[in-house]
């Protein structure tokens, strides 16, 4: 599925107004940015390289290479602009930074609120726990603790930024610039196919909202996201009530009792 399968559901929904057209393939990249920067999808996420920590650091960009082609975050592949979540995080124990495939072990790095980890990254060790600080921009960072005393090896999962055809410096011209917009038209939408439907509405609400079509635009947003009836119960929209695989996955998933200890009177 590309951009371009979506612009005639769109125009559908824009009441015929055929004139949007190509104006469609701009907003639907910023429709598809918004929903992926937010929830997973198994379409996006991927294995970085094995690499190694850097000694003495504990603070690492969340963008793998800036746009000057300089290396930011050694855990993320170099096609790969910045990353949207961290979903695993595997460190090995072998202190030279070169483990042995199926002898070397190690263990999950855990996320991490700041104020845990922000003390333990100043202190030297092995690598425990992460946090994301910052927006996720290029601007945002990754920081560890315990502050790497050695050159640990480690292999980052991550879900990547959706790429474009077009590099997203220029995303905001392709609103104008026709050629630009026939570029990202053929861009790959990294979703499942049955989030389609979501994608039509979420592009056509932000259509509407520019163009002054303000009541077809908020029935779209309730649609997507839900609201109160008059009786205050809560209505879900398509996006609360659409499951993604990780939350399918997650169901089947055993998990351990809570006990819970009371107070002995």
């Amino acid at each position: 599925m590309i951009i371009n399968d979506l612009v005639g559901p769109v125009i559908g929904k824009l009441r015929q107004r055929t004139e949007f057209a190509a104006i469609i393939p701009y907003y639907t990249a910023v429709a598809i940015l918004d929903l992926t920067e937010n929830i997973e999808f198994e379409e996006l996420k991927v294995t970085g390289p094995l690499s190694n920590f850097i000694v003495n650091q504990a603070e690492y960009p969340i963008a793998g290479y800036d746009i000057n082609g300089i290396q930011g975050n050694p855990f993320i592949n170099a096609t790969d602009h910045r990353l949207t979540f961290i979903t695993s995080w595997f460190i090995y124990f072998d202190t030279s930074g070169q483990p042995v495939e199926g002898q070397s072990t190690g263990y999950e790095i855990n996320k991490r609120d700041l104020r845990v980890v922000e003390p333990m990254s100043k202190i030297l060790g092995i690598p425990s726990v992460y946090t994301i600080h910052g927006d996720k921009k290029n601007k945002g960072i990754i920081i560890v603790g315990q502050m790497p005393n050695n050159p640990y090896a480690c292999q980052m999962r991550y879900q990547r930024e959706h790429p474009f055809n077009i590099s997203k410096g220029k995303l905001l011209q392709a609103q104008t610039n026709t050629q630009l917009a026939s570029e990202l038209g053929a861009s790959e939408i990294f979703m499942p196919d049955d989030w389609s439907d979501i994608v039509v509405y979420y592009t056509a609400e932000k259509i509407c909202d520019d163009v002054g079509m303000n009541e077809i635009a908020s029935n779209y947003h309730q649609k997507l996201f839900g609201y109160k009836d008059k009786y205050g119960s809560d209505m879900p929209g398509l996006i609360t009530v659409k499951k993604t695989p990780a939350e399918r996955n997650a169901s089947f998933n055993s998990r351990a009792m809570r006990p819970v200890v009371r107070r002995y009177t």
